[in-house]
């Protein structure tokens, strides 16, 4: 199988052009064939992309390599579905959208309830486009108290209950998180406040 070691290309369109193209060239591939076929030296973000890939739907785990030494584990054999689509899953820029959305959809559903579980935040704040999970409730929600805009009231059994706290409905836009961990008010009016 033809490498090519000199392009040294990473990241999500680059892993999943080289997913489609051993796909259609070999019929299935392993992390590792992506790895080599990008020029990529680090194989764990192939590995966490892959996987993530088949956790999401996009591959199949369609049969085993046998291991390249007789202690060695055999390696997964991967293949993009047929139906799959040209473009990457998990594009920074996708995410980013998909982030923002159910931010959005989150901080819209905080400010409607008077108080809430995050796992009631997440079935509020779900919509056919944005399905948004209890974890991802969980850490929005956990940074937002970090940042002192939430309140905890009690517990429903395991379940923490939360409000936002008086005077911290700043406005209709959410509060940004930036990927150091952030948390930075969008509200002109809050902002405004704020600087006076």
């Amino acid at each position: 199988m033809k490498r090519l070691h000199s392009l040294k290309v990473s990241g999500p369109k680059a892993y999943w052009d080289a997913m489609r193209a051993l796909t259609l060239r070999a019929g299935s591939f392993t992390s590792r064939d992506v790895a080599e076929h990008c020029g990529v030296t680090v194989e764990n973000t192939v590995i966490c992309y892959v996987a993530a890939c088949v956790r999401y739907g996009h591959l199949d785990v369609v049969g085993e390599r046998p291991p390249a030494t007789p202690t060695g584990r055999p390696f997964k054999l991967y293949a993009v579905k047929v139906t799959e689509r040209l473009e990457a899953p998990f594009e920074k820029a996708d995410i980013t959208r998909k982030h923002g959305a159910a931010h959005q959809q989150m901080w819209t559903a905080m400010r409607a309830l008077p108080h809430f579980t995050t796992r009631e935040l997440a079935v509020h704040a779900s919509t056919d486009e944005v399905s948004i999970s209890s974890d991802t409730a969980r850490i929005f929600c956990w940074k937002l108290e970090q940042a002192g805009y939430l309140q905890e009231l009690g517990r429903n059994g395991r379940w923490r209950v939360l409000r936002i706290r008086p005077g911290k409905s700043t406005g209709p836009i959410p509060p940004a998180i930036t990927f150091k961990g952030e948390v930075i008010e969008r509200n002109p009016a809050a902002k405004r406040r704020r600087a006076s």
